[in-house]
This record gives structure tokens, sequence and C-alpha cells, in this order.
């Protein structure tokens, strides 16, 4: 079983670009061929089978592009049933293709819950005599704010399984200064304190790539703070979003990564999935726009790494 900061070194290496692709479907938004399809189905077949067709088009086109895809949980849990179908499809698809997966689900409890997340995203759950995987991402996004002991089921999950977990340390939002900026009584900012403990928990799945499986969501909208974060977190891998709709360039994410130019991950997915608005375009088209629109992105970010 390989470590997950390993394989994903080696596929940012393979593809020349550390750029992740959102796979954030919105119905609304979607082209209407990826509808054509839909006699004689349910609503909640239709559903599926959209927001499944529409991610694999996207993975079809990007597959020999990027490293890795990110699956926002929230733009399927809002379907139900359907929704949660169409992410575990599309999972198995993109790996399938050779990507690398990670769920921005932003989960974390305490005990026995915090394990049911992690079994449930980066790890296995017993079913009778078996365990199984119920969505089989490579990494997931986790909460610190529970403490510590909230973050160890995932962290044992990430040594079990060879998957990885990326905490929220420093997000691209404006209010993400309400908690996360505050100072401690010891004069840290909050923000400080929780990299510190990614850190620690993080040295135990160091990898052959030097870097550990544990690792941070690090927005690429505050430039300055990624910077210090670095200095505390060098083997973290970086999570970096922020990057086009949000306002971060290519610029702001150098500061997630290390001199030798590696140990982050560029996040983007308006930008790309969502980077045309005329809905009576074909597949063809659709596809030809998400192409471009992610080799835009890989000069961009690759550009600026130079």
């Amino acid at each position: 079983m390989t470590n997950f900061a390993d394989r994903l070194i080696e596929a940012i290496t393979e593809k020349g670009n550390p750029c992740i692709i959102g796979l954030d479907p919105r119905l609304e938004l979607v082209p209407k061929i990826f509808f054509a399809d839909s006699e004689d189905k349910t609503q909640n077949e239709i559903v599926e089978d959209v927001l499944f067709d529409f991610n694999s088009c996207i993975i079809d086109e990007i597959k020999g592009l990027v490293p890795a895809v990110k699956l926002q949980s929230a733009f399927y849990e809002q379907y139900g049933v359907p929704g949660i179908w169409a992410m575990k499809r599309s999972i198995r698809y993109a790996k399938q293709a050779g990507l690398i997966v990670v769920v921005d689900a932003k989960r974390n409890d305490i005990g026995s819950t915090a394990e049911a997340y992690a079994n449930a995203y980066i790890g296995k759950t017993k079913i009778f005599e078996g365990d199984e995987a119920a969505f089989g991402a490579d990494a997931m996004t986790v909460s610190p704010f529970l403490g510590a002991d909230s973050l160890a089921p995932f962290v044992e999950a990430a040594k079990k399984y060879g998957t990885g977990i990326f905490v929220l340390v420093k997000n691209s939002n404006p209010g993400s200064g309400d908690f996360q900026d505050l100072t401690t009584a010891d004069g840290e900012k909050v923000y400080t304190k929780i990299a510190r403990m990614v850190d620690t928990l993080g040295q135990d799945l160091v990898g052959e790539s030097g870097y550990s499986s544990i690792g941070a969501v690090v927005g690429a909208t505050y430039p300055e703070e990624a910077a210090a974060l670095r200095k505390i977190m060098p083997q973290a891998l970086f999570l970096v979003p922020g990057y086009g709709a949000q306002g971060g360039t290519a610029h702001d994410t150098l500061p997630a990564f290390n001199e030798d130019k590696r140990g982050a991950i560029v996040h983007s997915a308006r930008n790309i999935i969502f980077g045309q608005i005329n809905q009576n375009v074909s597949r063809e088209e659709y596809g030809h726009s998400v192409r471009e629109n992610t080799e835009k992105m890989i000069a961009d970010i690759t550009g600026a790494l130079k």
C-alpha cells in the first residue's frame, strides 16, 4: 500500500503540473445535451445520470492533463440519494481514469462518529462479513475545531488505508478570519496553532517523497499567511482553493509551494467546468471548452512556478 503523498507527488510529476479540477455540478447550469437521454426515466434516475454523465465528460477531457480532481460533496448531497450515487459513480470513474480523487466533505466529530466519517470517505466499513469502501476517495478535507483527538480517527484511517486528509487551516473566504485570525493568549493566531498541530500529526505519515499524507487547506487569497504557514508545515501537502473565481492569481499560489516547487495542489472548479455560459452547446463543444480552460489554468500556474 503506497503512501498518499507519494502517489500525489508522482501524479503531479507525471502530468507536469499541480492543478486539481473541481467536479461541482449544478443542474441549472449543466448544458442541455446531458439531459437528452431522459425520456422514460424517473426524476431520481435523471438526476443521477445527468450528474454522472456531466462529470464523466469532464474526466474524459482532463484525465491526461491533470493529476487530480476534487468533488465538493455538498453539490451532490443537495440532490439527495441520486446525487450521492452520482458522486460514488464519479469517484470510481475518476480513479479508473488514473486520477487522484479528493472529496471536499469538511467533516469531523468525536470518537466513533469521526471514525465513521473517516471510514466512509477514505477507509472501509465493516458490512456483515466483509469490509467495503463506501466512497473510496484518496483523500478528504476535515475540520480541526474539535481538537486533535477528533482528527485522530482520520489520521489512523490514512495510515491503515494509504489515504490522506487536508485539514482546514486558513480558508480562502473573507469570513475565514472571523475565527482563524484570532490571536490566542500566547500571541499566536489560531491558524498558526492549527498548523503546528497538522505538522505534528503528519510526522508519522511522511513518505519517500518527503511529504506527509496529512495536509492543509490554505487559500490562495491569503498569500502572506500561506508563506508563514509553509514554514511551519514544510512537509505538509497544501490544497490551495481560491484561485480563479474567488480572485486568487497564479502568483498568489506561489507561497504555498516549497523551494523545490512542490508540495501544493491548486484547485479550480467554476472557471473550468462553467467557463462557458451557452447551455445549447454540443457534448463535443462542451468538452473542448473544459479542455481549453484546463490548459489555460495549467499554463498560468506552471508559468508562475517557472
